[in-house]
Parts: structure tokens; C-alpha cells; sequence
């Protein structure tokens, strides 16, 4: 009965290890989420490893299968692709001289182990730049190299079988080397464990941390055991297979005649892994969690653990580009006194959005406010230009600008307050508007008045000369002077004589006086062209206390037809010293002073000063200017 004990243990161990991973607790469907990527937010990317029951790869799954779970709020994948990626494998090589047993031709056990990995190596995928080493119980042979690398250190790898005693130090060190980090997200990780057979009575204890340990770190074992097939139903060879099933790899035995299995069909399955995308709809800064419930056609609905990760969200900050801030409304340039059109009626302005967290996202709504008011609204692409109304606003004022971003996360923030003022120049009224504006008609009917005229004045000349006879028998009546009526010779008073002669030198007297007004004013305007000669246009006399100029008639007292002229534009007032002050009623077009800006508190004038009120030029005259100053000259002395 004690021969049978160590047999009946190795069929249990054989048969034991034959039952599904999933039965022992060991291995279980699961869902893996890596490196969580924001850097595109809001749009969320992050790599996921789906394993059935099995332990093998959920390959095939669609972004139908899988539902997000960001911050406990369900939300959709919106594409979960499958890519293939490299992989990360130790070889290690458990010495013993079971694998220096030779066939026929000489060819050592190791010898062929060792051809079909290199044959393996070189078959490989070349765009797929596996992560490769061989490690003995002596060490690394050749740590993290590409397959061309570890090609040649497997090749020059020639260790002595027969004086080396089989052990588990090349699997820790195997262990050691494959669970270093990864120099790719998403990896996974294989050892392919050489071994012979090993007759250690505490093997299956020593053994059991190791399976932990590549449970944990998702490692998986597949074992080569190579020895003689006596020994393939051996506790050993059970233990190995239990290591390898327990790790979610699988187990070859090779005494020397059975066919090698390729060993990609190990690893393929271990080249993939799934690439998920989601929006996402955190609106605060913090850390963030994120998990996955993936729903697999043999294991059901399979949840992932919990990832963390942080984010800081800012909302959007808007700001407009080089903002007008002053803006004149007036008539056309071609049609001056036009009441019905001021221009311009529209004004454009440019926004600029800044993302100040960094993650440049798509906009809901951009929004111009003035002064509070919703004046323009974007809902769709062009975010970044608004068009403002000017056709309401026929006055002069004050207003304020903002603009206000919100993006798809419904994050919103408004700007500054920019001042804008509108100026608005109204066309000339009054009969003098009215004359200006009519003109050119004004001018062609009465030219055409004048013809009509001269043609009734000569057609009826021409009706005169059509009788000849009576304008001869006319001019020899007044010639005969039988015909002529004789006058009567009445003497009229002389009283009346005189009062007829009175009237007459009265009435140039009258002219003479209006005329005198002006010559006999203390001061005056002169109109100037811009050649600086005098303009044919009457001075304007600055007769009593005050003079206002501009284009309103009833707040002013000199009316000037030009459209940059202000309603009321300038005043002159006579000073209590008879000096002459010359101050700006706000105009818009301004008041200057010998081509300098008049000053806010005015500019006494002098006698020559050159005036501009707008774009008309006029020359300021005393009737009586005070001489210039005689220079005194005074001589120094060298002592002096």
C-alpha cells in the first residue's frame, strides 16, 4: 500500500489539474483597464484586457458589449477596437542532465528545445517587437532584448547539463525578470519553463508562492517538461502540469520523439488587447473613477476594478480681438444728407476662446451681450465672430460689450465688460440742408426755367416783327409831329420835389447800413480754402456776448453746412477784458486751434489764429488788432 501512495497522489494531482481554472477559483473571466489617457478630453482613451473563463483572450467584442461607468454614471463606449501589441517572455532553463540525453544523430534533448524556440523567434511578427529574455539558475543570460538580440544569446547559450542539479531558482529569476515593468502599456507577460524532472519531496509547497506570485502579476507559465516519458506520470510532472494550469498557461511533455507544438499558439493569444473611447462628462476638477462592465457571451456581464485618475476642468474663457471702441454712425459719403440711412449698420466682432485647463474641446453656444441684451447668438460653427445691429441706435452713446462661451460640458464663463461708444452724426437740416441737398435739381430747372423764359421773350419779339407794316406805320407816326400829343406844363410843389428827393438818398443809406454791420463788428471769421486763400463766403461778424456755431438752428446762432459740423459744434464768447474765448461743444469731428486740438478749457483767441471747426478752415480778425510788441534790446557788458 505505501508503493501505491505516491502513485495515487500523482493521478490526483494529474487529474486534479485537469479540471477548468475557473472550478479551482484560480482563474476567472476579467476585465482590465490601463493607463487611463485625458490628454484629448473630453474625449477619454484607455486600454482594457478582457479574459473569459478560460483564461483566454475575449476576442471579437464590439462597443456594444461594453458600458462605462465614470464617477457611478453609466455612459456609452463609443468605439472599443482590438489591436495587437507586443509581449513581454522569459525563457527559462531549469538544467539537468535529463536534457543532455541525445537520440541517434548525437542531437542533444536541450538541442531541440532550443531549435524550435529559435525557429519560433525567427517566424515571429516582425511589426509586433516582442520583449525577450533567457535566464538560468546561474542568472540572466540575456535580459529585455529584441527577437535578432536574443537570437544570438540563445544560440551562444551552451550550459553544462549533466553537472547541474534541476531547481526552481530559474523560474524565480524568470519571475524576477518577466514582472519588471513593461516598456509598453498593456503587455502581458508569458514564461516558457524548461524543466526536467525533480525529485523534491517539499516541490509542491516550494512551488505554491511562485503560482501565487504570477497570479498576481497576470503572469502566465507555460511548462516544457522534458525527461523520459516514465517520468510524465510522476508527482513532478503533475506539479509542473498544476503550475502551468494555475497560471493560465498549459504544459508540453518531450521525452524525444513527440512533435514540438508551435509555440505562437501560446503567445498569440497574448498580442492583444482592446482600445477604449468614451466622452466624458466630468465638470469638476478632482480625482476622477472610471470601471467597465463588459458583457461576454460565455461569462455574462464581467465589471472591472475601479482606475483612478485626475483631472483640473476650467470652464472656457472668452475675449474679443481687438475691439472697436469707438464707433461713428453717419450718412453716406455719396448722399451727406440722407435722414433715412446712417452707416455703418452692422459691426463685426472676433472672439478668441482659451481652454485654460488645456483640453481644447467643441463649443454649445458663443453669446454677444450688449449692455445685458442678447445681440448676436452662435449655436453652430463659426463660434468666433458675432454681427451687431447698429440700425436701432440713432444717438450718441455709451455702451457695454461682453461675450459669454459655453462648451459640451455646459461649462460657461462670461468676459469683461468692454466699453464701446457710438457716436452718431445727423445729416444738416433747414432750408439751407434743403438747398444743398436739392442742388443739382435746383440748378437744372432753373436753367430751364431761364430758357423757357427767353423763348417766350423771343417768340414774342418775332410775333412783333411779323407786321411790318404796322411797326412802319408806328415810326412814322411818332415821327410826324402833327401826331405827337403836346405835355402840359404843371409846376409841382416844392415841398413834395424835396420829400422825393429825401426818399431817394434814404434808401442807399439802408443798404449801406446792413452791410456796415458786419465791417463794423470787432471781430470776425474769414473763410480759408485750403490753399490758404480767402474763400468766397461772407465773414462771420462775432456781434454780442456769444457766438454758436453748428447745425442744430435752434440752439445756434451761426449755422455751418458741412457734414462734420455737430449739431451745436463751437461757442465764442466775449470776455469781460474783450478778449474772444473760443471752446468745443463736444463735437465729433472737434475744434482746432493753428492745427493743434483745442483744449478742454478753451483757447483765448488771437488776432490771425487759424481756426478748423470739423474739416472748414477759418482765419480769426480784429477789426482793431493791438500792435506787436517792440522787442526791448538790452546790451551786456563783458564785467556783466
Amino acid at each position: 500500500m505505501r508503493k501505491l501512495f505516491p502513485f495515487l497522489v500523482a493521478i490526483s494531482l494529474i487529474f486534479g489539474a485537469s479540471v477548468p481554472a475557473s472550478a479551482q477559483g484560480q482563474i476567472s473571466a476579467s476585465v482590465t483597464v490601463y493607463n487611463v489617457d485625458t490628454a484629448t478630453f473630453p474625449a477619454v482613451t484607455s486600454y482594457v484586457d478582457v479574459f473569459d473563463s478560460t483564461g483566454i483572450f475575449a476576442s471579437g467584442l464590439k462597443p456594444e458589449a461594453v458600458s462605462v461607468i465614470e464617477n457611478g454614471q453609466p455612459l456609452p463606449a463609443v468605439s472599443f477596437i482590438e489591436m495587437a501589441i507586443p509581449m513581454q517572455m522569459t525563457v527559462a532553463v531549469n538544467q539537468g542532465s535529463a536534457l543532455d540525453a541525445r537520440n541517434a544523430n548525437g542531437i542533444s534533448r536541450y538541442q531541440r528545445v532550443a531549435q524550435i524556440i529559435m525557429q519560433w523567434a525567427q517566424a515571429r511578427p516582425t511589426d509586433l517587437p516582442d520583449d525577450l529574455s533567457l535566464v538560468s539558475q546561474a542568472g540572466p543570460v540575456i535580459n529585455h532584448a529584441n527577437p535578432t538580440d536574443f537570437l544570438v544569446g540563445l544560440e551562444g547559450f551552451e550550459p553544462d547539463m549533466r553537472a547541474a542539479t534541476p531547481n526552481l531558482q530559474s523560474l524565480v529569476t524568470a519571475l524576477d525578470v518577466v514582472n519588471a515593468q513593461t516598456p509598453r502599456v498593456g503587455m502581458k507577460r508569458a514564461i516558457l519553463f524548461i524543466t526536467p524532472q525533480m525529485q523534491d519531496a517539499n516541490l509542491a509547497a516550494a512551488i505554491e508562492p511562485l503560482i501565487q506570485r504570477a497570479v498576481e502579476n497576470k503572469v502566465r507559465i507555460f511548462v516544457w517538461y522534458v525527461d523520459a516519458n516514465t517520468t510524465f506520470t510522476t508527482t513532478s510532472a503533475a506539479i509542473f502540469n498544476n503550475l502551468a494550469i494555475q497560471t493560465g498557461g498549459s504544459m508540453f511533455q518531450f521525452s524525444g520523439e513527440e512533435r514540438f507544438p508551435d509555440p505562437e499558439a501560446y503567445f498569440s493569444a497574448l498580442r492583444r488587447i482592446y482600445l477604449l473611447s468614451y466622452i466624458s462628462r466630468v465638470k469638476g476638477s478632482g480625482e476622477q473613477s472610471l470601471s467597465l462592465q463588459v458583457n461576454l457571451p460565455t461569462a455574462g456581464l464581467v465589471s472591472s476594478p475601479d482606475q483612478k485618475f485626475n483631472l483640473n476642468i476650467q470652464p472656457p474663457n472668452p475675449f474679443p480681438v481687438a475691439p472697436v471702441l469707438q464707433i461713428t454712425r453717419q450718412a453716406p459719403a455719396d448722399d451727406p444728407f440722407n435722414t433715412e440711412v446712417l452707416l455703418p449698420e452692422t459691426q463685426e466682432i472676433e472672439i478668441i476662446v482659451e481652454f485654460p485647463d488645456g483640453f481644447i474641446r467643441p463649443l454649445a453656444r458663443t453669446t454677444l451681450y450688449v449692455d445685458g441684451v442678447i445681440a448676436d447668438e452662435n449655436t453652430a460653427e463659426p463660434f468666433d465672430k458675432f454681427s451687431w445691429d447698429l440700425k436701432a441706435y440713432t444717438s450718441s452713446g455709451a455702451h457695454q460689450i461682453t461675450v459669454e462661451a459655453v462648451d459640451v460640458l455646459g461649462l460657461s464663463k462670461t468676459s469683461m465688460p468692454i466699453p464701446v461708444v457710438v457716436t452718431v452724426v445727423k445729416p444738416p437740416s433747414g432750408p439751407t440742408a434743403f438747398l444743398a441737398k436739392y442742388r443739382t435739381p435746383l440748378t437744372f430747372g432753373a436753367i430751364l426755367l431761364a430758357g423757357l423764359v427767353l423763348f417766350a421773350i423771343l417768340l414774342s419779339g418775332r410775333l412783333r416783327f411779323l407786321s411790318l407794316r404796322a411797326v412802319q406805320e408806328e415810326r412814322r407816326v411818332q415821327n410826324d409831329p402833327l401826331t405827337q400829343p403836346i405835355k402840359a406844363l404843371v409846376e409841382q410843389p416844392e415841398p413834395a420835389a424835396k420829400e422825393k428827393t429825401k426818399k431817394r438818398r434814404t434808401q442807399p443809406r439802408k443798404t449801406e447800413a446792413a452791410s456796415k454791420s458786419i465791417i463794423e463788428a470787432a471781430a470776425s471769421l474769414i473763410r480759408i480754402q485750403a490753399d490758404g486763400q480767402f474763400a468766397a463766403f461772407p465773414p462771420i461778424p462775432l456781434n454780442g456776448k456769444e457766438v454758436v456755431i453748428g447745425t442744430d438752428p435752434v440752439q445756434c446762432t451761426q449755422i455751418l453746412d458741412d457734414p462734420s459740423i455737430s449739431s451745436v459744434h463751437a461757442r465764442i464768447r466775449l470776455t469781460d477784458d474783450g478778449g474772444y474765448l473760443l471752446q468745443d461743444g463736444h463735437s465729433v469731428a472737434g475744434t482746432w486751434v493753428n492745427y493743434e486740438p483745442l483744449p478742454r478749457e478753451g483757447y483765448r483767441l488771437m488776432h490771425g489764429d487759424m481756426v478748423n471747426f470739423g474739416q472748414l478752415m477759418y482765419r480769426f480778425m480784429l477789426r482793431n488788432p493791438q500792435p506787436n510788441p517792440t522787442p526791448k534790446i538790452t546790451l551786456l557788458t563783458p564785467d556783466e
